[in-house]
């Protein structure tokens, strides 16, 4: 909780990718990928619940990859009300505890805030007030950026990316 608002991380583990199949079940040197998403996660300050989003949680029509991120979190956010929510992407797996703190520190100013480097986003957290999230998306320009390292900002999309 933070201000007395409540907050719900999403971390969205889909099992379909066409590049990397179950990447969000591999291990990243030795610890499957939802595993550091949802102890980092589990470690926030500001986190109430933690919702860790399976294919056999919601509708076939959000398990595809063409279904947006905030579609997911909009489903979930109406079975699970908060006033924040937190998605997580498992492909993100050097992002600490910190950084999701500090983003949702940063949100709080606004409507939202995402995480990136060097000015570009870089998939590791966003977060944005629920009621606002229902009309808009991350790609939104009035969104706050929370600046990270190159050495913490890796997107995991290929098999050789768990070798980095």
């Amino acid at each position: 909780m933070m201000n007395g608002m409540t907050v719900l991380a999403v971390i969205l583990a889909r099992s379909g990718s066409k590049r990397c199949p179950n990447k969000n079940f591999l291990p990243y040197k030795g610890t499957p990928l939802i595993n550091l998403a949802l102890d980092a996660a589990k470690a926030s300050r500001y986190i109430d619940t933690v919702k860790l989003s399976l294919d056999a949680d919601r509708p076939p029509e959000l398990c595809t990859d063409t279904a947006t991120s905030e579609d997911v979190l909009r489903y979930h956010l109406a079975k699970m009300p908060h006033d924040w929510v937190v998605l997580l992407q498992p492909t993100s797996p050097l992002r600490t505890v910190e950084d999701i703190d500090g983003c949702i520190e940063t949100a709080h100013m606004g409507d939202g805030c995402i995480s990136t480097l060097k000015g570009q986003p870089n998939g590791a957290v966003y977060v944005a007030k629920a009621d606002w999230l229902m009309e808009h998306d991350f790609s939104h320009p009035g969104l706050f950026k929370y600046g990270m390292p190159a050495d913490r900002s890796l997107d995991i999309n290929e098999p050789e990316d768990f070798l980095k």
